[in-house]
Formats: C-alpha cells, structure tokens, sequence
C-alpha cells in the first residue's frame, strides 16, 4: 500500500517535517499542492467544463487542504 500526503503551499514547515520523517520509508510519498483552481473558466461550453470539473475536483481532499493544510490519499 502506498500513501501520498498532499500539504498546502502555506504549510512549508509541516511539508518539511513530513518530509524528513518519511524519507525512510519508501511507501509514502510527501509533496506540496501544486493546484492553482479551476485551469479553464468560461472557455468550454458548460455541459464540456462541468464534466471537466467533476472529473478532476476531489472534495475530500480540497476541504483536508483547506481546513488542515494536508491531505493523505492512499493509492493502489
């Protein structure tokens, strides 16, 4: 099982943290939000950008970052 621990752009101490002390173990992987909102606004029509959104936007995570500044997924 593998782990990635997404920890919001504000958060530069706790990312650094995390990242020392994982560095260890190879099943988790640390890393800073690099999302920058909605990429393309009003550009598609709005049945094309609203499949878009839905496909890419995960509200787990987008409330953990927002709310704690870190957001862990577990991956296949």
């Amino acid at each position: 099982m593998r782990y990635l621990c997404m920890v919001s752009r504000d958060e530069r101490p706790l990312y650094e943290y995390l990242k020392n002390h994982f560095a260890s173990r190879p099943n988790v992987e640390v890393l800073v939000d690099r999302r920058h909102g909605q990429r393309r606004q009003h550009s598609a029509s709005p049945a094309i950008e609203r499949r878009q959104v839905d496909r890419r936007r995960q509200p787990a995570i987008d409330e953990d970052l927002a709310a704690l500044g870190i957001a862990v997924a577990r991956l296949p």
